[in-house]
């Protein structure tokens, strides 16, 4: 590597000089000139400031380069889905489709059993006992349908009267 004083005193190369030194063509050291990443002072390139401005150069295209935020972001999403699996294996969660399955079955079951109810209680011919039944399990029906119908307003979804 042949070197010169620059006019600072430091070291000076050539550009060819320069991409050995920094492992690249001696285009892409046209190319880091151009983009001001590396300046000539007089005939050649100061060795030193030209390799810090080049280091510094390739830390920040590390930092705003697209591939690395999408792969950090790759590596986040990965990490919160073996999150998620361990927790399931642990038993500290459980699919929404399973919990809403066994919420409708339990639901059905009741209200089947609600509204046979009156006819089993007063099978015989007592009126005033299966109407007050009737009643009661009327009220049962409505409230749960209410704590239902709060429970879709919050969350936003659409229900059904």
């Amino acid at each position: 590597m042949i070197t010169r004083p620059s006019p600072k005193g430091a070291a000076a190369v050539s550009a060819s000089a320069l991409a050995r030194h920094l492992d690249c063509s001696r285009a892409y050291i046209d190319k880091l000139e151009a983009g001001g990443v590396i300046q000539r002072q007089g005939d050649g390139f100061p060795l030193d400031q030209s390799r810090v401005a080049y280091l510094r150069y390739l830390r920040r295209e590390r930092q705003q380069s697209p591939r690395g935020e999408a792969d950090a972001d790759h590596v986040k999403a990965k990490t919160e889905m073996l999150q998620l699996r361990l927790m399931e294996k642990k038993r500290e969660l459980v699919r929404r489709a399973d919990v809403d399955e066994l919420i409708e079955g339990l639901c059905g079951v009741v209200l089947t059993h609600l509204s046979g109810m009156p006819a089993r209680c007063a099978p015989r011919g007592d009126l005033a006992t299966r109407r007050n039944i009737e009643r009661v399990v009327f009220e049962v029906r409505t409230e749960m349908a209410k704590i239902c119908q709060e429970m879709a307003d919050k969350s936003g979804e659409p229900h059904d009267l």
